[in-house]
């Protein structure tokens, strides 16, 4: 776990939302290259659609993959119902060291409804260079799992191939 909640870039958005990032760098996923990225407050990030669009990016519901349902192409290393507006941070980085990758990391954000508790610091991993994707977890605290919808996994751009 390579800690970058004080000297990454740090994403401020509202309960439920998305901003398309810079990766710095091109990762390949499902075959298609990518410069960008969406991070959604709700445990993930996609590569939105063949448009560069993100339909449905502010998804809080875990949903099983593959679901052609939007949002699609995405990497979820705990899609559930956190809200950074409740505390925590959520921030991304390019970490240039061999090997070069793009980390996102939601640090001590609570789940939804909890007023603050139940606060949960995990990580996206993107290699550059290999295409691997590493889930990396610090602690973690979820008791609602959103009704039980939390998702780990990826799914690619027509939510026709995942695994979770």
């Amino acid at each position: 776990f390579q800690d970058i909640s004080t000297d990454g870039n740090v994403v401020v958005l509202p309960d439920d939302e998305s901003e398309e990032v810079p990766m710095n760098n091109t990762f390949t996923f499902f075959g298609i290259d990518y410069t960008n990225v969406f991070v959604s407050t709700a445990g993930y990030v996609s590569f939105g659609d063949e448009d560069g669009d993100c339909p449905n990016c502010d998804d809080f519901r875990g949903e099983p993959f593959p679901d052609p349902v939007t949002p699609n192409n995405v990497i979820a290393p705990l899609w559930n119902d956190i809200n950074p507006e409740d505390g925590g941070n959520i921030t991304y980085k390019y970490v240039m060291n061999m090997p070069d990758k793009f980390i996102t990391q939601w640090t001590d954000v609570p789940e939804f409804g909890t007023g603050g508790s139940n606060t949960n610091t995990f990580q996206a991993a993107l290699y550059f260079d290999s295409g691997c994707i590493e889930f990396r977890y610090g602690s973690l605290t979820l008791e609602e799992l959103n009704g039980g919808n939390a998702t780990v996994g990826v799914e690619n751009i027509d939510g026709t191939v995942g695994l979770d």
